[in-house]
């Protein structure tokens, strides 16, 4: 898709992106309803069929114009980008600013976020919204704590972990209930929403439940020992995507290892998305998330798991820890079976239940999607934050 150019880069009318700076909207789904240009190197994208009532900045420690290629080629999910295409579609102007990397005082104090003070000033005005993840900003909290920034600031807050300068938001958004409950306590004073994430339906395929082999995926603070532990003592295969040998881990004969690559899943792996979905979520018999202990809730480690699982239909075996049970009691919703953590034991009696009874774990995959589309897809989440914002 070609770009044009803005000749007025920063300026507080958003008219200003001129017919010049406004290529055809492209016809794919991802960006359906969507007109892309570029304004001082950041992507923006506008709706494609009416004048844009507001304009958001959205940025994380990953995303930017990186990001947005990735998924326009379908090689990440959009919703990665927190709802914001689904916001461009209901009127929002949102610009794709280049990521920063989690703040610290004493780790990167300038410029940071600073260098964003003349679009927040320019081109967002005081009634845009900047939108981030958690502890990425800095400095636009403190300039909007002594009034020389006007806008609104949200963040998203995915469980009970710190956040750098709380009560100078406008808004903080609990991606999980725990996350909304460490809102309220960091800033009781600050509106707060629990807005539960969630997938791109479109992204997911309804593929036919052909279990060949339970399969774990994740890399964040996943609990391998525990993983390859049970695998010796159940009768399934097992197949594991991880990055590299793992000191102290050996695997059994019925397990499928696979070096996946270092770093995130939005970087350059060895695995393509594609293959993520078709040749190993398309062949599991469940998914597992098995994680380290977190009794605290610290984290939300494995949401972006779950969410796709959920989509994909398949049924989930997940340790009972972190911040994650508390916002998808699997057990209840019929969708998967808790494991208590660093059980070995009760892990493989999971995983052979779920082998020997397929019929059920395909109930329990068909009850996940019908989750995932009662409440834990991106459209919702985008409508709920829509209306967080207009709450401000």
């Amino acid at each position: 898709m070609a770009r044009g150019k803005i000749k007025n880069v920063y300026t507080n009318n958003p008219s200003s992106v001129t017919a010049e700076a406004q290529p055809a909207p492209a016809t794919s789904c991802v960006t359906r309803g969507i007109v892309e240009s570029m304004a001082g190197g950041v992507v923006i994208l506008s709706p494609a069929e009416r004048k844009p009532f507001r304009r958001i900045i959205y940025l994380d420690s990953y995303g930017g114009a990186s990001m947005w290629e990735k998924i326009k080629k379908g090689d990440m999910p959009p919703h990665h980008l927190r709802g914001c295409l689904e916001l461009v579609r209901m009127g929002y102007e949102v610009a794709l600013v280049e990521p920063l990397t989690d703040f610290y005082l004493y780790l990167n104090p300038f410029p940071h976020d600073l260098r964003l003070v003349k679009m927040v000033r320019n081109w967002l005005g005081p009634d845009g919204i900047v939108f981030c993840g958690h502890n990425v900003l800095y400095w636009l909290l403190f300039l909007r704590k002594l009034g020389l920034v006007r806008c609104q600031i949200v963040s998203n807050l995915w469980a009970r972990e710190p956040l750098n300068l709380a009560s100078a938001h406008s808004g903080i958004v609990g991606l999980t209930r725990a996350g909304a409950e460490q809102a309220r306590k960091l800033a009781p004073k600050v509106k707060v929403a629990a807005l539960g994430w969630g997938a791109d339906l479109s992204v997911y395929p309804r593929l036919p439940f052909r279990p060949e082999t339970f399969f774990s995926c994740g890399i964040a603070l996943r609990d391998f020992k525990t993983l390859s532990l049970a695998a010796t003592h159940c009768r399934q295969s097992v197949e594991v995507l991880c990055p590299g040998v793992l000191e102290g881990v050996s695997w059994p004969s019925n397990v499928n290892v696979i070096d996946s690559g270092r770093g995130w899943n939005f970087e350059n792996k060895r695995l393509s998305y594609d293959q993520l979905l078709h040749n190993h979520y398309a062949r599991s018999a469940a998914s597992l998330i098995i994680l380290r202990k977190d009794p605290t809730e610290y984290t939300a480690i494995g949401f972006t798991e779950i969410v796709e699982v959920l989509a994909m239909a398949r049924p989930i075996i997940m340790t009972r820890t972190g911040a994650l049970p508390t916002e998808i009691d699997i057990e209840q919703e019929g969708c998967g079976i808790f494991v208590p953590p660093e059980n070995p034991d009760a892990l493989a009696e999971a995983i052979d239940f779920l082998g020997d009874n397929p019929d059920k774990a395909q109930a329990m995959g068909q009850k996940g999607r019908e989750l995932a589309e009662r409440y834990y897809n991106i459209e919702r989440y985008a409508r709920d934050l829509h209306k967080f914002f207009e709450s401000l």
